[in-house]
């Protein structure tokens, strides 16, 4: 009798070899930024643009108005402030690059909504955190290059992950898949990278971001030259496994090129992990 069970291996052959034909064509089907993130964006890029009138665009979406007024007063931006009610004082606490992210943030949640599939929930919602996560750490990071703002390295962090995003949404194609983690896990190691470059160009990123997404899993680049935002990025994203179990749990990481360059020894990794950790949360809360 022939055994009419799915096999899971065979789902993800099928799957690699349908997304390896797609990036290999060119022909990926590329989320759009919402119209949401888009709109701020712009009001945001435009130098004369009031602050009042970024006021009033962003206060027509409700989602980025509370985010930004949560995060105004957070401890990352208020520790001894007094908390704001509205929305105008809130953008001139945090900033419009500030601003600009929470706005994306919220879009990549709008982009890659799983709607009903209960297999994708937890999977994203896992590497929603983590984005985060990423994002808060390279905010506070010291030692950054004086040319990479917090802002710019925040950015940075929260789309690091992005081709996961895409990978984990393609997925949804064939169930079986999440049967599997571990292989899941791995085609996305494998891929996610390379999808996330081709998502953040099409999106219109800067070339230092776009660079920092396709080099981040790159850990033991030896290049000559000063640290940039891959190795802030690379940095941030190791930190944020610290105290889980992970496949980089066994590394050193103040022996690699990326932590050498921006002077992170042993001691400052444990300092930023404690004496940042309620800044880092307070941001995580403020933009989940």
């Amino acid at each position: 009798m022939k055994d009419n069970k799915e096999n899971p291996v065979d789902h993800e052959l099928e799957f690699f070899k349908e997304l390896c034909s797609e990036l290999v064509a060119g022909d990926v089907n590329l989320p759009t930024l919402p119209d949401v993130a888009l709109r701020i964006k712009k009001a945001l890029s435009d130098p004369d643009c009031s602050s009042g009138k970024v006021a009033r665009i962003i206060s027509a979406e409700p989602i980025v108005s509370a985010s930004l007024i949560k995060l105004a007063n957070s401890a990352a931006f208020a520790p001894s402030h007094k908390p704001v009610t509205e929305l105008k004082s809130a953008i001139t606490r945090v900033g419009y690059d500030i601003a600009r992210n929470t706005a994306i943030s919220i879009a990549i949640k709008q982009a890659f909504d799983p709607g009903k599939a209960r297999h994708l929930k937890k999977h994203l919602k896992k590497l929603w955190e983590h984005s985060l996560k990423v994002a808060a750490i390279a905010y506070v990071l010291p030692n950054k290059p004086p040319h990479i703002t917090p802002d710019e390295a925040m950015l940075a962090g929260l789309v690091h992950d992005i081709g996961k995003f895409y990978i984990l949404m393609r997925a949804d194609s064939y169930p079986a898949l999440f049967n599997d983690e571990e292989a899941l896990d791995e085609l996305m190691m494998l891929w996610h990278a390379g999808v996330g470059k081709i998502i953040l160009e099409s999106w219109g990123f800067t070339e230092e971001i776009v660079c920092a997404t396709d080099e981040h899993e790159i850990l033991d680049q030896k290049m000559i030259r000063g640290a940039n935002l891959t190795d802030v990025v690379v940095a941030s994203n190791l930190l944020s496994y610290i105290g889980s179990e992970s496949r980089y749990k066994d590394l050193d990481y103040s022996t690699l090129p990326a932590f050498s360059k921006l002077g992170l020894d042993a001691e400052h990794i444990a300092k930023i992990m404690t004496e940042s950790k309620t800044q880092i949360n307070s941001m995580i809360q403020a933009l989940s």
